[in-house]
């Protein structure tokens, strides 16, 4: 018997075809309803008479490495059985496989058929690597997600701040809650596109998994016009029950990420309500992009086990440096300022500390401060130290120049026109206090007084 909520697909009276596309979606509380707010999760979660049984963390990290090893693996066997799938089962679905970023914005251009907004969840596939671009080619995007949270003020400011909720036994929350098949026939429909992210997606059958803390991917999949998604060759895995449990475990290990990210929404964050749309007569359509855009490199090298990750973020709770990426035009984490670099995006990764906090809290294990180190040595190896690295990396030859003069060398490391200068050369702050030179060093005191 079919699951509440779950519209079983039509046959279309073709054996072994069906006509709509499987779409799931996990919340973070099953007995709350689609709407509840992350305030909830910091109140208390679940209530008691609801929560479930105790889930080993250390179990799930196990289990989810060998989902990950075991798609990363057989990358090739499951595209190829998820495109097949895909044309054979569900005949409505137009399916793109993308190399890159580029040539998906031009697909989705193309059948766009004039529609001019975007919505977008806030999955990294689209916010990081198709928004800049989606941007570029003249859409207006917008984030539902920032829309579905307006708190007064930030009242979780850094990790120490966070409720932890693993030790609250609410890892088990995380359950199917929605399902449909495909897109409900128009209604509510309005004039707009949809590119979501996918959390996964099972080769077998095709089944998509999103994860969801609120109610915008529910909406744009009720609303859109045209539906986009965006499936990146990472969220691939063997089958549903892989499918599953990787969306589950990105809930599970993602949960005080998201409280980190919740704050008053910025005057410049548009809602499609605000925008008035029109309502669409037409018939909606679903589009799958299958988007490589240098994962499959990724399987060529030293970096293999970037593919890993799952996009949950939790490299982003105890990140010293997290602050200093406020104002940049992707989804911080230090994964994600990895990737930036590896991409050719950034010019630099020196702001990153290594201080091993992601690599701990990473469910993977994945080592970032160690494949950061990594990069940089590749990158000084092909390109050559840049002359900033020249400077600062010799600093006794910094304190030979400097100690002879060390008088005028203070006095002018004082002058604001010159450390405004360095701030430019050497990328060292200008209010920052920097060590006096003296003229008489260690050797020749030692010398005198030994």
């Amino acid at each position: 018997m079919p699951q509440p909520g779950y519209r079983t697909p039509p046959t279309n009276g073709l054996k072994g075809m069906d006509k709509d596309l499987p779409i799931l979606i996990l919340e973070p509380e099953l007995t709350e309803k689609r709407d509840s707010s992350a305030r909830k999760l910091l109140e208390g979660g679940q209530k008691t008479a609801h929560t479930p049984e105790t889930v080993s963390i250390d179990d799930t990290k196990r289990q989810i490495r060998t989902v990950r090893e075991y798609a990363r693996n057989n990358l090739d066997l499951f595209v190829a059985k998820l495109k097949t799938n895909l044309k054979q089962k569900y005949p409505h679905v137009k399916v793109k496989s993308a190399r890159d970023n580029t040539e998906a914005i031009e697909y989705i251009s193309g059948i766009s058929d004039g529609l001019n907004f975007v919505s977008i969840n806030n999955s990294g596939i689209v916010a990081q690597e198709l928004r800049p671009e989606l941007t570029a080619a003249g859409f207006t995007v917008v984030n539902s997600y920032l829309n579905e949270f307006d708190a007064r003020e930030r009242s979780i400011l850094d990790y120490w701040d966070l409720p932890r909720l693993s030790d609250r036994n609410l890892v088990g929350t995380f359950k199917v809650s929605i399902k449909t098949a495909g897109l409900d026939p128009a209604r509510d429909t309005k004039k707009y596109l949809a590119v979501l992210g996918v959390n996964a997606i099972s080769a077998e059958d095709g089944t998509v998994f999103f994860l969801e803390h609120f109610s915008n991917i529910h909406n744009d999949l009720r609303q859109a016009e045209k539906v986009i998604l965006a499936v990146g060759l990472d969220k691939i895995v063997r089958d549903r029950q892989d499918a599953t449990f990787q969306t589950k475990c990105m809930g599970i290990f993602g949960m005080e990420s998201a409280l980190l990210g919740i704050g008053p929404k910025s005057g410049e964050t548009l809602s499609l309500y605000e925008l008035g749309l029109p309502p669409s007569d037409r018939t909606r359509e679903l589009h799958v992009i299958i988007l490589d855009n240098g994962r499959s490199n990724l399987l060529q090298g030293k970096y293999e086990d970037l593919f890993l990750c799952i996009g949950c973020r939790a490299c982003n709770q105890h990140c010293p440096i997290q602050h200093s990426f406020t104002n940049v035009d992707y989804i911080w984490t230090p994964r994600n300022y990895l990737n930036q670099f590896l991409y050719g995006r950034s010019h630099s990764i020196d702001v990153c500390l290594h201080c091993e906090a992601c690599r701990l809290e990473c469910p993977l294990d994945i080592d970032l401060p160690h494949l950061m180190w990594q990069l940089k040595m590749d990158y000084v190896y092909k390109r050559g130290p840049s002359f900033y690295h020249r400077i600062l990396g010799r600093p006794e030859l910094l304190a030979r120049l400097g100690t002879p003069f060390a008088p005028l060398a203070n006095r002018l490391m004082g002058n604001g026109l010159i450390r405004g200068f360095m701030e430019i050369i050497t990328g060292i702050d200008r209010k920052s206090t920097l060590p006096k030179f003296h003229y008489q060093t260690f050797r020749k005191w030692f010398r005198q007084n030994a």
